[in-house]
């Protein structure tokens, strides 16, 4: 009786581990790889630009920088609207204040846009939203979203701050004000905590804009 309690214990367990690695296997179940989290190095990347050159995250090591994930369509990030970080001039302003903080802080746009429409067309309508902004700036294209997912990117633009040595410091909104060019800049403020050794004050924030597209 006790041998036929003990074995049926060891099937039960058996049974679950197969149904969990099936699980894990069909995606219902988080794997091990690396989640982007405050205080924690930033989860490494390598990607294509819409130019063609290949970037790595690593390849900027000793450099604070900052990751905004980007879409052309959206009317809070590259869209035409007078909300667009890009169009109302809030993201040239905030390159340009960076860099007088700190001349080798490194601004990247991360694109993980899908819906439906064809990678290419979406990297020739990203370059022409920078084209009328006289900003340049490298798009990585995403178009899998693996990145994105990774960095666990909800909509755009949302930005990240990354230190020197690999470290993610801040994660969330462009600024404290989506409707006005006067609100507090919170990734200024954690480029400039860094410049400074210090910690940012604001290591995350709730972002606004569109939903990320990804690829369903």
């Amino acid at each position: 009786m006790h041998v036929k309690t003990r074995l049926s214990r060891r099937l039960a367990i058996a049974a679950a581990a197969a149904c969990c690695v099936s699980l894990a296997h069909a995606g219902l179940v988080d794997d091990v790889a690396a989640k982007a989290e405050v205080g924690k190095p930033a989860p490494a990347f390598t990607l294509t630009d819409t130019g063609g050159t290949t970037h790595n995250l690593a390849d900027f090591k000793g450099k604070t920088v900052v990751l905004e994930w980007f879409s052309p369509y959206c009317p809070w990030s590259g869209g035409e609207s007078r909300g667009s970080v890009h169009r109302n001039g809030k993201v040239k302003s905030l390159v340009e204040k960076m860099k007088a903080v700190d001349p080798n802080v490194v601004y990247v746009l991360v694109n993980s846009t899908h819906q439906g429409r064809p990678e290419k067309e979406i990297a020739r309508d990203s370059d022409a939203v920078l084209a009328t902004t006289g900003v340049k700036l490298p798009i990585l294209m995403d178009y899998d979203g693996t990145v994105g997912k990774m960095y666990g990117a909800k909509v755009t633009p949302h930005l990240y701050v990354i230190d020197g040595e690999g470290v993610l410091r801040y994660q969330g909104a462009f600024d404290s004000d989506r409707n006005s060019t006067d609100g507090s800049n919170y990734v200024l403020e954690a480029v400039t905590a860094i410049k400074n050794g210090e910690t940012p004050s604001t290591a995350s924030t709730r972002p606004y804009g569109c939903g990320v597209k990804y690829k369903r």
